[in-house]
């Protein structure tokens, strides 16, 4: 995946990599391992997709807990 489709489906689908088609989160993952770039732009869509969720921290957290896991971090 090149960053001008990583940067299209981030705007399209959000950070919340489950919402995404499995090939293009595989994708993703394979882009976010290589690039601080697409890191960058992950982190802030991560922080728009957490400020779209308001005060509901449950949803917040379930958030935060999918991409913790799709970036391989269930720490």
């Amino acid at each position: 995946m090149d960053m001008a489709t990583f940067k299209a489906r981030l705007e399209q689908l959000g950070a919340d990599l489950a919402r995404w088609p499995p090939a293009e989160a595989e994708a993703a993952l394979d882009l976010l391992a290589a690039s601080p770039a697409a890191q960058d732009l992950f982190a802030h869509a991560t922080a728009d997709d957490l400020a779209l969720e308001g005060d509901d921290v449950s949803r917040r957290q379930a958030l935060i807990a999918r991409t913790r896991a799709a970036l391989g971090r269930d720490d």
